[in-house]
């Protein structure tokens, strides 16, 4: 991935492979947020032609990573030769491994996460060779906890393991909705200057939560200001991906979302 270029791309949703593959210059890099499926005789063609970025589900940063995992990630990375591999700041799983809270579920914010998070990443990022980039989840109910601020956490995580920050624009916009705060503000609040990776995704809303949350969608108008309003703030982005990852997601919102992002981020 050429350092002075942002790259702009979006999750390799393999039933819609043809039609990325005719996107042409609409797509520099695509995130794997699965392994190529065996049947997929579209996955040698897509290695050949795009930057590939290990976005699956490696472990959380919680806990030391186990072997097994280590191992399959250094596979997919090494397969993928993805210049640096993404995991989310989740806890979703219990100390004793009897529970499995949720897929997206942030960790509580205090000193000894911090250190866990801090001690476990530096391994990751040591056993995989590559460097790591954290993404951070929003909270749909309230705890209250904390330590420290969701900002305040993020930005020493950094300083100390050296990863650097995937922001996910839906995400932030997400948070600042539940917690009753002004998005931009929050923005600020947020290590905008770490930032490798910029996620832009849609919203929906959800029966279950009674409010939005991430969808299969094409970002609304107001998502791609914000993203453009962050994105300005972010001296060292190198990519901005369109995060939807899904079955259903439809034919011809990939490129035309990709159209609009490089559009509204002066990207073309």
């Amino acid at each position: 991935m050429p350092a002075d270029k942002i790259s702009v791309g979006a999750f390799y949703n393999p039933h819609l492979a043809e039609e990325i593959l005719a996107a042409g210059n609409l797509v520099d890099h695509l995130a794997m947020a699965d392994p190529p499926e065996k049947h997929d005789a579209h996955f040698p063609e897509v290695q050949k032609r795009f930057v590939l970025l290990l976005h699956d589900y490696i472990g959380q940063l919680a806990d030391p990573i186990s072997p097994h995992a280590l191992e399959r990630a250094r596979h997919l990375a090494d397969l993928y030769r993805s210049p640096w591999v993404a995991e989310h700041c989740q806890c979703v799983i219990t100390e004793d491994g009897r529970y499995n809270v949720d897929y997206v579920f942030p960790p509580i914010y205090t000193r000894e996460m911090l250190e866990r998070y801090i001690a476990n990443a530096r391994a990751l990022q040591q056993a995989l060779g590559r460097p790591l980039v954290m993404e951070q989840i929003p909270r749909y109910f309230r705890i209250d906890l904390d330590e420290m601020s969701e900002g305040e956490f993020l930005r020493e995580f950094f300083r100390a393991s050296g990863a650097t920050f995937l922001l996910d624009v839906a995400h932030t916009w997400l948070e600042a909705h539940y917690r009753g705060e002004d998005v931009r503000n929050y923005f600020v609040e947020l290590p905008l200057d770490l930032v490798t990776e910029l996620h832009v995704a849609g919203v929906s809303e959800y029966s279950d939560l009674e409010g939005p949350w991430i969808a299969p969608v094409e970002p609304a108008d107001e998502m791609l200001d914000l993203a453009a309003w962050a994105f300005e703030r972010m001296p060292r982005c190198r990519a901005v991906t369109f995060d939807a990852f899904s079955t259903i997601l439809k034919p011809g919102v990939i490129p035309r979302t990709l159209e609009r992002i490089r559009r509204r981020l002066r990207l073309e």
